[in-house]
C-alpha cells in the first residue's frame, strides 16, 4: 500500500498478536502447550500466572486476571465468553531442553521481563556469548510459533476447523 507508514502498518495487523496469544492459551489449555515443528523439535508453552484481556476498546475493556493457572480459570474463560482477547501473558517456554519466562505483549510481540537458563560458563564473556544464544534461541523459537499459527490462519479451511475448536473449549457467549 503506497503512503502506508510503519505505525498504519502496525495498527492494521495488531489483531493478529492478541488473536496469536488467545490461540497459544487455546492450545496451551488442550494440548499441553506443546508444538512439533520438523525443524525447531518441539517447543512447550505454559502460561503463568499473570494475563491481561483486552476487548475492542482497551481503554475501557482491559481486564488483569492473576490465577494459578489461567488455562483452567473461570475468571478467564469468562473474558473469552464476553469476546475478549489476550492482549499480554506471562509465560514459560520450554525450546531445546531450556526454560525461559517472559512476559509476551501482543500490540508488539515484544517480550518483556526475560529470565534465561542459568549460564555455566565461568569466564564473563562466555557468559554473555552463552545468554545472547539463550536470547537468540527464545526468539526463534517464538518466531516458528507465530510463523506455524500464520500459516493455519491463512489457510481459511484449517482456521475455520480451530475457531470451531476454539468456540467449543470457550464454551456460550456471554452478552453483556
Amino acid at each position: 500500500m503506497i503512503g502506508m507508514t510503519m505505525v498504519d502498518k502496525m495498527k492494521r495487523t495488531q489483531f493478529l498478536g492478541r488473536e496469536f496469544l488467545t490461540w497459544l492459551l487455546f492450545r496451551a489449555a488442550t494440548d499441553e502447550g506443546v508444538f512439533r515443528d520438523d525443524e525447531a523439535g518441539e517447543v512447550q508453552v505454559l502460561f503463568e500466572r499473570a494475563i491481561t484481556l483486552e476487548g475492542d476498546n482497551p481503554a475501557r475493556e482491559m481486564t488483569t486476571i492473576k490465577v494459578d493457572d489461567p488455562t483452567d480459570s473461570a475468571e478467564v474463560m469468562l473474558a473469552l465468553r464476553i469476546g475478549k482477547k489476550v492482549s499480554r501473558a506471562k509465560l514459560l517456554v520450554e525450546a531445546g531442553g531450556n526454560e525461559y519466562a517472559l512476559t509476551l505483549d501482543a500490540a508488539s510481540l515484544a517480550m518483556k521481563s526475560i529470565k534465561l537458563p542459568e549460564s555455566m560458563e565461568m569466564d564473563p564473556m562466555d557468559v554473555m556469548t552463552e545468554r545472547a544464544g539463550f536470547a537468540a534461541d527464545l526468539e526463534t523459537a517464538l518466531h516458528r510459533l507465530f510463523l506455524g499459527f500464520i500459516r493455519l490462519r491463512r489457510d481459511l479451511d484449517a482456521w475455520s476447523i480451530e475457531v470451531s475448536k476454539m468456540a467449543q473449549w470457550i464454551g456460550p457467549f456471554v452478552q453483556t
